[in-house]
């Protein structure tokens, strides 16, 4: 009879299973150290960390930066999906390249295309939504029962790359079980662990558990826990939470998300918000959207979130609308073709 074939993840399991184990106050490590600064990390965010934004952000602070989510399976097989969604220049560094995927062979195949455009390559932990849940990525690879393969996919990576691997988690249910995912990740190769303080929230809730506060505590005792480095992402709104969440966590760094679309100056060491500071931080990302083009929906994103756009639909607010109304200032944003267009929206309502 012949023997079955088995999947790269069934025998890494294996190896790791063998291996001493993860239980201890402190896992031993497989990790290749960071060798660069994180203390100022700009989040990886779908459809709105863009090179332009990105360069933005390192201009006003921030000494690291993620892509947006790749699908790796997307990075293996279709033609032309990195030099869409994955453009950089020498600026540009360090750069951490964030991929999802569902098992170990994709990953370490993606991770090897992307290795020579980054500096670290981070897996996708945290995704909520709903495709994440029914494809079997993200925040769903957190449960318990996913752990031997989540393992594999990591330490499988490690091996397949030169650069460090990191991944970017939530938190469990309960502070134990965050404690041993973590150890886990750090005893299967991860160089440094971005804990987004809110646990993963219900199928179809992830904007109304997103306006819950993180909970920087838990952060804290996880910083204790690992020998790795680890970011603490969330509450990190305005420039003095910057380093009251350093303070509260003793974590190496600080990852925002939010908070820079409303302010890319978030992070720029002084800075005091103001309608003229933001005017002026509006049309540099303009200036540089137009050097390095990203999809103009994103480019209207990114002016709608910086003139402080709340809510949807007929809830819509904004912070500053200049001479238009709310309605009037959503439709001229939306209907704007070019970057000429959106600079005059700019200067009409934070200039006036």
């Amino acid at each position: 009879k012949m023997k079955r074939s088995r999947h790269a993840d069934e025998v890494l399991e294996e190896q790791l299973a063998s291996s001493s184990s993860t239980n201890s106050a402190h896992a031993s490590s497989l990790a290749v150290p960071c060798p660069f600064a994180c203390s100022r990390v700009v989040a990886p965010m779908v459809g709105a960390s863009d090179l332009a934004f990105r360069l933005l952000c390192r201009r006003h602070g921030a000494d690291a930066a993620y892509t947006e989510m790749l699908f790796a399976s997307r990075v293996v097989r279709e033609a032309g999906y990195c030099a869409r969604k994955l453009q950089t220049c020498e600026l540009d560094k360090p750069l951490i390249v964030q991929l999802c995927a569902t098992g170990a062979d994709d990953l370490a195949a993606a991770g090897k295309l992307v290795e020579p455009l980054c500096d670290a390559i981070d897996i996708n932990l945290g995704c909520p939504l709903p495709q994440a849940a029914s494809e079997g990525f993200g925040a769903w690879l957190l449960d318990v029962e996913h752990r031997p393969r989540l393992k594999a996919m990591v330490a499988q990576l490690k091996r397949a790359v030169t650069v460090p691997v990191f991944c970017k988690i939530r938190l469990l249910a309960t502070m134990d079980e965050s404690i041993a995912l973590c150890r886990d990740l750090q005893a299967a190769g991860c160089s440094l662990i971005a804990v987004h303080g809110r646990t993963r929230p219900p199928l179809g809730q992830h904007r109304q558990h997103r306006d819950a506060p993180a909970d920087l505590d838990a952060i804290r005792q996880l910083v204790a826990s690992v020998d790795c480095p680890v970011l603490a992402n969330g509450n990190t709104q305005h420039p003095s939470s910057v380093a009251a969440n350093l303070e509260l966590t003793g974590a190496a760094g600080v990852m925002a998300a939010e908070g820079l679309l409303r302010d890319p100056m978030l992070f720029s060491p002084g800075h005091v918000p103001s309608k003229d500071a933001l005017a002026s931080v509006a049309l540099e990302y303009l200036h540089l959207a137009r050097e390095f083009p990203p999809e103009m929906s994103m480019v209207r994103g990114h002016i709608m979130w910086m003139l402080g756009k709340h809510g949807k639909g007929h809830r819509c607010k904004w912070e500053h609308v200049g001479p238009f109304s709310a309605q009037q200032l959503h439709s001229a944003i939306v209907g704007a073709q070019s970057v000429d267009e959106l600079e005059t929206i700019v200067r009409c309502t934070l200039m006036s």
